[in-house]
């Protein structure tokens, strides 16, 4: 047997009930136009009008609302999760430390996380502290050479005196958004 769509159902419903269009508009609080563009197929059926319709015509909800489940696409490997957590990571341009923290937050407090999503998560922790560690020792050895008035070597002061310096954090940022966009092109083809 054919499942009948909800738009079908309704319309014959309200017939067996010997119910107007305009009746049956009236008794669920809904508009005629409503129910006409409802039976026609012409409009979506929204939560409030399918709720009521249902009671006024005494059909379970559920039947209304499970003919059409086979259309649902369920996403079994988690990929648009996946695909979530490389953009939550490119808050890294706005600022570092957001590329690994918002990510790894989003991974802790995931429900039902799978092989595939926790793999994946791992893989930007892992770059994105890398990353860090090594632009943060950069940085953070500028710093303290120049707080402790320590001598830094001949080549690394030719460095910071040259456009040069300005190459590691640049350097940084092209290597943590190829990866980033390298993988999430990776998903997006699967």
């Amino acid at each position: 047997m054919e499942s009948q769509s909800a738009n079908q159902l309704i319309k014959l419903s309200r017939k067996r009930k010997g119910l107007t269009q305009q009746e049956l508009a009236d008794q669920a609080g809904v508009s005629l136009r409503t129910v006409q563009r409802i039976e026609k197929g012409t409009e979506e059926i929204s939560g409030f009008s399918l709720k009521q319709i249902s009671q006024i015509l005494e059909i379970p909800l559920e039947q209304l609302i499970m003919p059409n489940v086979n259309q649902i696409s369920i996403d079994n490997n988690q990929t648009g999760s996946i695909k979530a957590l490389y953009l939550a990571s490119l808050t890294f341009l706005v600022n570092p430390l957001l590329g690994l923290l918002v990510p790894a937050i989003m991974g802790y407090t995931k429900q039902n996380k799978d092989a595939l999503y926790s793999k994946h998560l791992k893989k930007i922790i892992i770059t994105h502290g890398i990353g860090l560690f090594f632009l943060g020792s950069f940085i953070g050895y500028i710093m303290v050479a120049d707080f402790f008035k320590i001598g830094l070597p001949s080549f690394l002061t030719a460095i910071f005196d040259s456009a040069y310096f300005l190459l590691i954090p640049l350097f940084y940022y092209v290597v943590v958004l190829t990866f980033t966009i390298f993988n999430y092109t990776l998903l997006k083809k699967k």
